[in-house]
Parts: C-alpha cells; structure tokens; sequence
C-alpha cells in the first residue's frame, strides 16, 4: 500500500485549532467519549468545534485511564454511569443503566449531532430522539461495538486503508462512508503534547514497553490467553539488562501481572503519559491497536502482538515502520533486529515523512458535524 500524496505537516497548538472559522454560533453536538484514545482523538475536535462557536456536551463513563486522560489533556468530560463489570450480561446492564440516566442530560442539551467512536449508548439514544449519530471508527474488527452504533448511524468517518467491504456487514452504505487520509493518532501527533507523568526509568539501560491487550473486549473472547505470558516472560528472558514498562488496562491486569513477575516488569498503578513514556522507548510491542500505530508514526522500534489482522497495522507493515509477531520465536527475532544501532534513527525519519504526509482529520470531523447539523 502506497503511502499518500505527502504534505509538509506542522505541530498545531491544541489551544488554536486550525480550519474553517464560518461561525457555527447555534450548532450543539453531543460526543460521547469511552477511552483514553477517544479522549486524545476527540479532544482537539471538542476544541475545532467551540473555537467556531458551537456549544458541546461532553460525556463519558466511569473507566479507569479515561478521567486521568482527560485531565492530561484538558477536555472536560460529564461522567455517567460505568462501563460494567467483567462479563457481557454485567456490560450490558450497565449500559442499559447508563442509556436510561443519560436521556435527560441529552434531551436538555437539545444537540443537532452526536458523535462517537462506537458507543452504543450514544447511537441508540440519538436515533431515539431523531438525532443524526455520526460515527467516526477505526475498529471493524470490533463487530459487536460496530453491529450496535453503525447501522445507527447517519454518517460513518474513518481512515482511507480501510475499504468499504470492511463496514458492508454493518448495514452502512457506500455513500455514507467518509475516509480521511490519516491514521487516528495523527489527530493527537500533529498538535503539541499534554504533559503527562513518565515513569521513572534508567536511561542507561534499553526501555522495552509492552502496552497489555484489551482482555475483557469481545473480539478477543477467543485468543490465546497464554499468549500475554509468552510475550511478558519472553521479552523479560531474551532482555535481562533492559527497563521493562508493562502499561495495563484494568487494575486486575495491574495486581495480575505485579503477582507474576515481581519486579521483572515496571506496572504503573497510576496513568502515565503514553507520548511521554513512547519517547523514553527503545522497543514498543502492542497487543492493541492505537497505541501501537502511535508509536509506529513516532518512529519508535515497534511490534504489533495483536491477535487478529488490522488494516491499520497493514498499512504500517507496508511502510516499513511495523514488524507483526504471531509467535514468541517471531517476536524475539524481530526484538532483537529493531533494537540494533541505528534503526530507531532511521525509523524516526521515515515516520516523519509518513505522518507529515497525513492530514490533521480533525478538521474534516467539525465540518461532518457542521455538515449533518445543517441537514437536520
């Protein structure tokens, strides 16, 4: 896959988006914001859409890294409900629990547009109260978040690597599909970094950082759950001497592995910054996605994990700036060959020319909403 057209790029101040200053005085859009990559994506969004004059409802749910996030970042978030328990029944009676406190806060607001990534609770309510959803996805391969806000959904945004027979299945048509010729971490990677703490490591040492895979989502309900083990005991045997940073999810995955390895693994308790941490990174291995692609287009000597095939990651592979791992043999291997002299300086240039080539997406995102409120 060819990189695109390449454009000179340019840091922006989260504080002066740029874009369209038409005055959107009376456009109200609600953004429902579920995790910390929400809150990075959707936050210079917030931003675009009040420097043009719009009012925005904010919401999210109780979730570990997300309040933390938003903090780090400066996006002021209305909390409702949680996100559940382990378990898809305690999942969905939270949601249901969530959707029904979250009907007034959203019927008061009165906006035009909703946008979310894929939460279903935003969808459903929106389409409820004749409210135009736009979703804005760059997860297919999570199909059970993608069956429940796609099809509901006036307009669906999303990167250009991923085709239009990857949304077919949810009931979405080809016109309604918008692309944005970036990947979604670019959103936050052109603007000025949040401050955020970093773990305390020893620069004289290699950093290995492993950010730990989304255990409780239902499309890994099937994977290997031996397979976090191969990856943490093999990186920690074929690296003695290195720093090793295990960023977890969910507290229990924090306690879990703080049990296993001791004090083999470095386990945040608190919420670090990703970006922060990334730049302090000699070798990054991702068990998800966007974390992974983050440190892809930062140059940082990186190995996607994930159990499953991503058209994200495909088009990193294809650019030179991501190795895949199926196996402890193939991880190692390709550990060691990203952590010889000289790969992360020229990884570093060729993630410039990459992420240089992408457009900000947050733009093209204000005026869909702009777009559909319009419309309304």
């Amino acid at each position: 896959m060819k990189e695109p057209p390449r454009k000179e790029g340019k840091r922006i101040s989260m504080k002066a988006p740029p874009g369209p200053r038409e005055g959107w005085s009376g456009l109200r859009a609600w953004l429902d914001i579920l995790t910390p990559k929400q809150v990075l994506f959707f936050g210079p969004v917030i931003e675009e859409l009040k420097a043009s004059g719009a009012e925005v409802l904010a919401t999210s749910r109780a979730y570990r890294e997300v309040a933390p996030v938003a903090e780090q970042a400066g996006v002021e978030l209305a909390y409702v409900g949680e996100r559940g328990n382990r378990g898809s029944e305690e999942q969905l009676l939270a949601s249901t629990r969530r959707q029904e406190a979250i009907i007034p806060m959203v019927k008061d607001f009165r906006p035009q547009v909703a946008v979310s990534l894929a939460s279903a609770v935003c969808a459903r309510v929106a389409y409820g109260l004749r409210i135009r959803h736009i979703a804005v996805n760059d997860s297919p391969h999570s199909e059970v978040a993608g069956r429940l806000s796609v099809p509901l959904s006036y307009r669906l945004l999303c990167p250009w690597v991923i085709p239009y027979k990857a949304w077919q299945p949810f009931g979405i048509k080809p016109e309604q599909v918008t692309t944005y010729r970036a990947l979604d971490p670019a959103a936050w990677l052109k603007r000025d970094p949040a401050p955020g703490p970093v773990p305390k490591l020893d620069r004289s040492r290699k950093t290995v950082t492993v950010r730990v895979q989304e255990s409780d989502a239902p499309y890994l309900a099937e994977a290997d759950v031996g397979w976090i083990d191969d990856v943490l005991t093999g990186l920690l045997d074929a690296f003695p001497d290195a720093n090793h940073v295990a960023l977890c999810r969910y507290d229990y995955q924090v306690e879990d592995i703080r049990n296993r390895y001791g004090s083999g693994w470095t386990v945040p308790g608190d919420v670090v910054s990703g970006r922060g941490l990334l730049a302090a990174t000699d070798l990054f291995v991702g068990m998800g996605g966007t974390m992974t692609a983050e440190a892809a287009l930062m140059g940082v000597p990186a190995i996607s994990a994930f159990q499953g095939s991503l058209y994200t990651d495909r088009y990193l592979r294809s650019v030179g700036l991501l190795a895949k791992a199926g196996s402890k043999a193939s991880l190692l291997s390709h550990a060691r060959a990203l952590l010889r002299d000289g790969v992360r300086e020229r990884l570093a240039k060729k993630a410039k020319r990459v992420l240089d080539s992408m457009e900000d997406p947050v733009p093209r995102i204000a005026r869909s909403v702009q777009s559909a409120a319009n419309q309304a």
